[in-house]
């Protein structure tokens, strides 16, 4: 028993004839008579009782079949659907997991984007901190990650996405907001709010202000720079950030201005060696790259 006998006897059964059947088909007439031969062998019953100048007559049994055959046909056609909006990218599910200072000023923009050309497409996104992301990918537990750079780890393609140079944020009002930019003879004596220690730029940051020989007053220290955003504009300090996360802020009177000597942030994107990457995250991939490569009109992203 194959399809293709199948939908011969159901193209009998809808039309009333083999004549139309076969038009329906585009085949023979012979063809769909064979067909429904074969199909009768197969099955070890007779399905149409043949008569000269007598139109086809059902037998009981082919009722039962065809009720049969309809609810097949029913599935193949859920699965034709399936496989439609999976090759258009219209359903599926994408999992990603980013560090915060992607996932909470840059990915909210991309995902509405995307959900607007994908709606059937379920997002899962976890933020953690650039090795738990890395680990994660490292396990194939998500499609996509963007975390900070790092060794290279089995099993994980790690491209650079963007990089960013490090922007200086002040409270509103504040006096060196009437600067183009700032450098490390700008902030001498001004209240700082740092990156964590265990933020590698936060390193970079440091050995800048060293070299300049300027001391700031160093107050707080903080993990996350929406964190420090928010401390910034309570008036608390400036600091230096990514200008990513600090663009969010501008709406709510924080200040940005760029700093000299350039800082760097360098974020990657992850995808599993192991696996293909799915069409789904292809297209949420693109849509990355369409809304990084709007900040490349600010001068102050690059792709190197």
């Amino acid at each position: 028993m194959n399809l293709r006998q199948l939908e011969a006897f159901r193209a009998v059964m809808l039309s009333g004839s083999v004549t139309q059947a076969a038009s329906a088909l585009h085949i023979s007439q012979p063809a769909v008579s064979k067909l429904l031969a074969d199909l009768e062998y197969q099955v070890g019953f007779k399905l149409f009782v043949r008569s000269k100048g007598v139109a086809l007559t059902v037998t009981p049994e082919a009722d039962i079949f065809f009720h049969e055959v309809e609810r097949s046909f029913a599935g193949i056609a859920v699965l034709k659907r399936a496989a439609e909006d999976i090759r258009n990218t219209s359903t599926g599910t994408l999992r990603i997991a980013a560090l915060p200072a992607l996932a909470v000023s840059f990915l909210p923009a991309v995902i509405t984007t995307f959900r607007s050309r994908h709606p059937g497409v379920s997002i899962q996104l976890q933020t953690r901190s650039s090795s738990t992301v890395r680990q994660w990918m490292a396990n194939q537990q998500f499609d996509i990650g963007l975390a900070t750079p790092a060794r290279e780890l089995p099993g994980i393609t790690m491209a650079p996405f963007v990089k960013c140079y490090g922007a200086c944020v002040l409270p509103p009002g504040h006096l060196l907001a009437s600067k183009d930019s700032i450098s490390p003879a700008d902030l001498r004596g001004e209240r700082f709010i740092s990156l964590a220690l265990e933020d590698r730029t936060r390193h970079r940051i440091d050995r800048i202000f060293e070299d300049a020989g300027v001391e700031r007053d160093l107050i707080i220290e903080t993990q996350y720079a929406m964190t420090i955003c928010a401390l910034v504009l309570q008036g608390l300090g400036c600091s230096i950030l990514n200008p990513i996360t600090a663009a969010d802020y501008t709406d709510r009177g924080l200040a940005v201005r760029p700093f000299k000597p350039d800082v760097a942030f360098d974020y990657m994107l992850f995808t599993s060696q192991l696996r293909p990457v799915s069409q789904v995250a292809q297209a949420f991939i693109a849509t990355l790259e369409q809304h990084r490569d709007a900040f490349l009109k600010t001068g102050r992203v690059t792709l190197d």
